[in-house]
């Protein structure tokens, strides 16, 4: 979390900036000293230090913007995967709505038919003339089925 917040303090606009500025003036005092003396008459003792002060900085810079550049393209992989997971999951979840939706017209299909047997069925038996020889009554079998609740106590 504290490297997080140092990287991004160390890679942002202001930084980069500051140390291209500085870059810059190491530069002008290194390699053009007569425009350097004629601002900064004693710039010439530190002709020699702005040169090393300027590889620094080149360097420092470069390793810098490097990183950012580095960073921002992991976050971008990062967000593509991402995304990809996403899409892996938005097919899926299709999928398994279209197959959800097929079951459930299969399910109606299957439910529809037995109704219609039902109904079927039921007129077969309106239309069916009643037998009165066939009629069960409980004293049919008396015998079979016998109450045995009070024959345990």
């Amino acid at each position: 979390m504290m490297m997080d917040w140092f990287w991004d303090i160390a890679t942002s606009f202001a930084v980069l900036s500051a140390l291209a500025g500085i870059f810059v003036a190491a530069f002008i005092v290194a390699h053009v000293p007569n425009l350097a003396l004629r601002f900064w008459p004693a710039a010439y003792a530190y002709v020699k230090a702005a040169a090393l002060v300027q590889v620094i900085a080149a360097a420092l810079f470069c390793f810098l913007v490097g990183f950012r550049v580095s960073d921002e393209r992991a976050g971008a992989k990062s967000l593509r995967l991402q995304i990809a997971a996403q899409q892996i999951d938005i097919t899926a979840a299709n999928d398994a709505a279209e197959k959800k939706d097929a079951a459930l017209a299969e399910l109606a299909d299957k439910a529809k038919a037995a109704d219609e047997r039902i109904d079927d069925y039921e007129e077969r038996l309106r239309r069916r003339t009643p037998n009165q020889s066939c009629a069960l009554v409980p004293d049919d079998f008396p015998r079979r089925l016998r109450n045995n609740r009070h024959s345990t106590r």
